[in-house]
C-alpha cells in the first residue's frame, strides 16, 4: 500500500497540458501532492487530452506534458514542467471531467519547488 509523503493540496492553480500530438490546453489544477496532479476540464478538453476519454493507448497510459504555475522563492508565479501518465479520467457532471495524472519525470529543481509549495500551503493551513 502506497503512503503519501505529503497530503493532497486542494487549491486551484493554472496549468497547461500538452498531449502526445503537441496540442496545448489551458486547464485548472484542482489537487496536487508530491506524486500526482488532478485537473478539471470540460468534455471537449478531455477529448483532446484523452482521445474519446480513453487514457490508455496501445496498452500503455497516455502520456502528457504538464506545465503547472507555482510561486517561486520570490513569490512570482512561474511554471514547473513534468511528464505525466494519466491514472484516471472521470466525468463529474454533464460537461465537466477530472483527470488524475502521476508525475513520471520532473526536473529535480521543479520537484523541489513543488514540495516547497506543498509544505508552505500545509503550514499556512495549520496557522
Amino acid at each position: 500500500m502506497e503512503k503519501r509523503i505529503y497530503p493532497r493540496i486542494s487549491r486551484q492553480l493554472s496549468a497547461t497540458v500538452a498531449n502526445q500530438e503537441g496540442t496545448c490546453i489551458k486547464v485548472t489544477a484542482v489537487d496536487t501532492n508530491s506524486k500526482v496532479l488532478c485537473i478539471q476540464c470540460d468534455i471537449r478538453q478531455r477529448n483532446v487530452i484523452t482521445p474519446g476519454g480513453s487514457f490508455v493507448r496501445d496498452g500503455r497510459p497516455v502520456e502528457l506534458m504538464v506545465s503547472l504555475d507555482l510561486p517561486d522563492d520570490s513569490g512570482q508565479w512561474a511554471p514547473i514542467q513534468a511528464r505525466c501518465h494519466i491514472a484516471f479520467s472521470r466525468r463529474i457532471s454533464w460537461d465537466q471531467c477530472k483527470i488524475g495524472m502521476r508525475y513520471v519525470d520532473i526536473d529535480r529543481h521543479d520537484y523541489a519547488r513543488l514540495v516547497q509549495f506543498i509544505e508552505k500551503t500545509l503550514a499556512s493551513n495549520e496557522g
